[in-house]
């Protein structure tokens, strides 16, 4: 389980059963601020994949140039 959520509920707990919680509650806060969570997005797919696609469409390029050098023949 991720830390910062296991604190979470120990927070939650406290709560529930009136126990002073502010100052957990205070380090989650700046923790949080700290470290923000990251969020990948959909269309960020990395310098592995584009190489990869790279690779595809030069391998398709080469494919489609055979052919056409077939036809001429």
């Amino acid at each position: 389980m991720d830390l910062l959520k296991e604190i979470k509920k120990l927070r939650d707990e406290m709560l529930s059963v009136n126990w002073p919680s502010q100052r957990l509650s205070d380090i989650i806060t700046r923790y949080e601020i700290e470290h923000p969570p990251v969020i990948a997005k959909d269309d960020d797919r990395g310098p592995l994949d584009l190489t990869r696609l790279i690779d595809e469409k030069d391998r398709e390029i080469a494919d489609l140039k055979t052919k056409l050098c077939q036809c001429e023949e």
